[in-house]
């Protein structure tokens, strides 16, 4: 049996002077979120960062619980 767990976004900002990216997690989103609204979702957090910060990317993590089922 498969139950579906949870949707989980990492968004990744790139900051200027910085060799390690800044990364912004977010918990318990909804499914299959439109591409669109991710990525203006890392946007806005990078504008939301130090001055000189972009985004680099989001990673998009759907996690599931896949069980035995009783005989």
């Amino acid at each position: 049996m498969i139950q579906k767990l949870g949707t989980k976004l990492q968004v990744q900002i790139e900051q200027a002077g910085e060799d390690k990216q800044k990364k912004v997690n977010f918990s318990n989103v909804i499914e299959n979120p439109p591409e669109e609204d991710v990525v203006n979702l890392g946007e806005i957090m990078a504008e939301l960062s130090q001055q000189g910060s972009s985004l680099d990317s989001v990673i998009m993590t759907v996690q599931s619980r896949i069980t035995k089922e009783a005989e």
